[in-house]
């Protein structure tokens, strides 16, 4: 069985005429699929039984099964799928009053081992097909009932190690659902040439760069991949990015309990992102089963300020979900516990 979510207007447009029927049917399930979230081939009203009917012997719409979702106080609701051979993956409906962001995984599992990360801990199982990213969208749409208007890759995985895949995922989240590129974010540990490569495509999403330590040597020991594409490297990615795109990328900077929330710490952070026009980003942690502790709001609001201070914007990520443990790999790794 082929599955449509992930398939392009002109690919449906051939399964179209594939299966006997005009190339306009194609862009008649293009429509059903990505813009009015039909998730049965019975929605999908205005297409001839006949057509409809073929479509259920060869193909079928969902590339995700729904296992099990929580929801906490705030509306934040953390989902967990399954995809056709078995594998799991979460995704994340973060609401606000004037909009939704969905948090979406790239990859099952995650391979570069940040020490603080829940998904890290559980190691690398594959990349995920495009359908298989664009699908966690269409199918929190199609249970809560509002409409996603914003995106953020920063969900299970590495994105920039699944490039094509997310990059074909990007472009139909953005033609066929509708979602504004400049609500698109991608978020990367920082693969340097893949940076790069991004840069190269000129698109105005937004590029968040996981820092979470201003030198080498913690960050080697915090986001092992440091030991290949050093800071200095990356600074000059983040240099190459915002001159081709002339886009602001967001630094992400997770706030550890004495390991990288220092005044020292944000001072190298400031000599480090010099000449960048950059935003930060500090992220409250959210406990793992690792070692680390989580920082004092009164000790992040002073780390804030002495960002602000030397001109850098900042911000303080609100903490949603603590609840149902929203960070990444949570629910996916508990029920694994439990089963076992």
């Amino acid at each position: 069985m082929r599955t449509l979510v992930g398939m392009t207007k002109l690919e449906l447009e051939a399964v179209a005429v594939e299966l006997g029927e005009p190339t306009y049917r194609g862009g008649q399930l293009a429509k059903w699929l990505y813009e009015k979230g039909a998730r049965s081939f019975d929605d999908m009203s205005d297409l001839p039984k006949a057509f409809r009917a073929k479509l259920v012997e060869g193909f079928k719409v969902s590339a995700l099964e729904y296992v099990t979702h929580r929801e906490a106080p705030d509306g934040t609701t953390k989902f967990l799928y399954r995809a056709p051979d078995g594998r799991e993956i979460e995704s994340v409906w973060i609401p606000y009053p004037d909009r939704v962001t969905a948090c979406i995984s790239s990859q099952v599992g995650c391979a570069m081992k940040c020490t603080f990360c829940a998904t890290g801990q559980l190691g690398f199982e594959r990349n995920l097909t495009s359908g298989e990213i664009v699908d966690q969208v269409l199918a929190m749409q199609a249970q809560l009932g509002r409409r996603i208007s914003n995106i953020v890759y920063m969900g299970m995985g590495e994105p920039l190690l699944n490039y094509d895949n997310v990059m074909a995922s990007v472009r139909l989240l953005n033609k066929s659902v509708g979602i504004a590129m400049r609500q698109i974010t991608i978020s990367t540990v920082g693969i340097v040439p893949k940076i790069k490569q991004l840069a190269a495509e000129k698109l105005q999403l937004t590029l968040a760069l996981s820092v979470h330590a201003p030198n080498d040597a913690l960050r080697d020991q915090l986001v092992p991949v440091n030991t290949k594409f050093t800071l200095a490297e990356l600074y000059d990615a983040v240099k190459e990015y915002e001159q081709i795109t002339n886009r602001r990328v967001t630094l992400e900077y997770i706030m550890l309990k004495g390991v990288n929330d220092q005044p020292l710490h944000a001072a190298q952070l400031i000599k480090w992102s010099r000449g960048l026009h950059v935003h930060v980003n500090l992220i409250p942690f959210h406990p793992t089963g690792s070692d680390f502790d989580a920082t004092s709001n009164a000790e992040i609001r002073k780390f804030a300020r002495q960002m602000e201070d030397a001109g850098f914007p900042t911000a303080v990520r609100a903490e949603r979900g603590l609840e149902i443990e929203a960070a990444c790999g949570q629910l996916k790794r508990q029920l694994a516990t439990q089963g076992s």
